[in-house]
């Protein structure tokens, strides 16, 4: 009694499969008419549809993929322009990525650069131009920002790009699909590599020529007299109390990171549209700027994505720069601490022994210049005995 109730279901259900995929409906019908007879008991259990008609079903419901997504957030228009702000500083955004590599050939000159320095560049244009494209044309991502799966504007392309390159991750933006998580997954490696290189060249390049800059600007012509006043200073103070600890670098980086973590702070509390509290900003600036991207909270507007993605390459590096001071300042107050005045007088002493000779016009033992300068190195631990 129960296999012409389920000769109806499988009626039925060729017909909402029909409804369902127009393109394979009329085909679907039709093997289900022809195929329309008693059903025999299947060894593992009775079969709703015909083997042709399910296949039929199934082959076109694995092709027809979900039309894209048409909800798409309001950016803020500019009267008489074809493009809206937070398009405009997304391309900015892009050109300032794209002008690492000419950053670089003005650190370093064009005529010094390696066939590395062009390999890289060219890689990270290529790279770039390639992961824009297919963010914004070919790979779908959903959101919790808009509803379905769909390709990215520029102004989401960049925000995502941002995390990525900081490893923040909020994971408000992630492929839809199998293909596109790989796809993104291999450009996350590419980009860190890529960037990763060239960003920390580019970094201490601009480093040594500020530091370069600061003594010109800061000694300038007195250069020298200060560096004759200090060949007079003797080698070793013995009333020290240790080495002294530089703070310098450290209460630089906290008030940088103080600054972008404030300027964050004001952003997502006041900005139209985000209106985060003062505790719910605070929060989000600090889970951020630490890469952490917890993610619970993240930019909600198109604006707070643009500024998002400025605001985390920059404000990361000071926080990095940060704990890079505080672990040299700590290295400085553990070395002050191991400082042994009654061990460095031995040292000098034995040190003394090593560089000097018997020196027959003085009827004593000294040093000559080279066996001086080798003193003075051995004494200030810029070279070992070895």
């Amino acid at each position: 009694s129960i296999w012409p109730g389920l000769g109806a279901m499988k009626r039925l259900s060729v017909l909402f499969a029909g409804a369902c995929l127009p393109s394979a409906g009329a085909s679907a019908v039709v093997a289900a008419s022809h195929a329309h007879r008693p059903i025999a008991p299947h060894p593992h259990g009775p079969a709703l549809l015909s083997r042709g008609s399910w296949h039929v079903a199934r082959a076109n419901a694995t092709s027809l993929a979900p039309p894209d997504s048409v909800d798409y957030n309001p950016e803020t228009e500019i009267s008489g322009m074809p493009f809206t702000v937070e398009f405009l500083f997304a391309t900015v955004f892009v050109l300032v990525m794209a002008s690492i590599p000419a950053v670089l050939v003005g650190l370093v000159g064009g005529g010094k650069l390696t066939v590395a320095h062009q390999v890289e560049s060219a890689a990270l244009i290529v790279w770039l131009s390639s992961v824009l494209y297919l963010f914004t044309n070919v790979l779908k991502f959903k959101s919790n920002h808009f509803d379905g799966a769909r390709s990215l504007t520029l102004v989401e392309a960049v925000y995502l790009l941002a995390q990525i390159l900081t490893t923040v991750g909020y994971g408000d933006i992630v492929p839809a699909y199998p293909r596109a998580q790989v796809w993104v997954g291999i450009n996350v490696v590419i980009a860190l590599c890529l960037y990763g290189s060239l960003m920390n060249e580019v970094v201490q390049l601009s480093l040594r020529k500020f530091e370069a800059k600061f003594v010109q600007v800061a000694y300038g012509d007195e250069e020298q007299m200060f560096s004759a006043r200090e060949a007079e200073l003797p080698l070793k103070e013995w009333d020290d109390q240790g080495p002294p600890v530089d703070t310098r670098k450290f209460r630089n980086s906290v008030s940088a990171f103080a600054f972008f973590a404030t300027v964050g702070v004001c952003f997502w509390h006041f900005f139209p549209g985000e209106g985060k509290s003062w505790l719910e900003a605070i929060y989000m600036s600090i889970i951020t700027l630490s890469t952490v991207g917890f993610g619970y909270f993240n930019a909600t507007t198109e604006g707070g994505k643009v500024f998002g993605a400025f605001w985390m390459l920059l404000g990361v590096v000071t926080l990095a720069s940060t704990i890079g001071a505080f672990v040299d300042v700590m290295g400085q107050v553990k070395a002050k601490e191991r400082h042994d005045k009654n061990g460095e007088k031995l040292r000098f002493f034995r040190l003394t022994k090593l560089c000097c000779k018997p020196v027959p016009s003085l009827g004593d033992f000294g040093m000559d210049s080279y066996d001086f300068l080798r003193f003075a190195l051995l004494l200030r631990e810029v070279v070992s005995e070895e």
